[in-house]
């Protein structure tokens, strides 16, 4: 594996990112999401996740998106570390936004502070002209709402 310039993780002499391998968390809803805009299965860990999944793949405004293809450094307590957010999604008007995933009771922690300052410093060094937005609960029920009708047919 190796890291490309724009932090995406990669395989050696692959153009498909490579998924890191998390632990199963007993009281999450766990499982893997097969999309038409994603190239690589999506191996959620919470059924907010899935829900973010489902909506992106509804959404006609989305084009493709990456499920934890980045790479983010970021130091915590004098240690290095790395972040990787939930979603890079990539829309038709060229908009380019990373996501990530957050109950909003979780905002206010400290690692989730850095995280978030990393984030938004290292899309500023690449120069992409990307955005960030961490999506709450609370956009999430909303996006739930949508799937939901759109599958009822309504």
């Amino acid at each position: 594996m190796v890291v490309s310039q724009v932090g995406i993780r990669k395989k050696v002499g692959s153009s498909t990112p490579v998924k890191k391998k998390r632990r199963k968390r007993k009281h999450y809803k766990t499982g893997i999401h097969h999309s038409p805009k994603c190239a690589a299965p999506i191996h959620y860990r919470s059924g907010w996740e899935k829900t973010v999944a489902e909506f992106l793949d509804s959404n006609p405004e989305v084009v493709s998106y990456e499920y934890e293809s980045l790479m983010v450094p970021y130091v915590m307590a004098g240690k290095g570390h790395t972040y990787y957010p939930d979603f890079l999604v990539r829309y038709k008007s060229g908009r380019t936004v990373v996501v990530e995933v957050k109950r909003q009771d979780k905002l206010a922690t400290k690692k989730v502070m850095l995280k978030n300052a990393a984030v938004r410093s290292w899309i500023i060094k690449e120069g992409k002209g990307w955005e960030f937005e961490v999506w709450t609960d609370a956009v999430v029920m909303g996006f739930r709402k949508l799937v939901e009708a759109k599958k009822a047919g309504c």
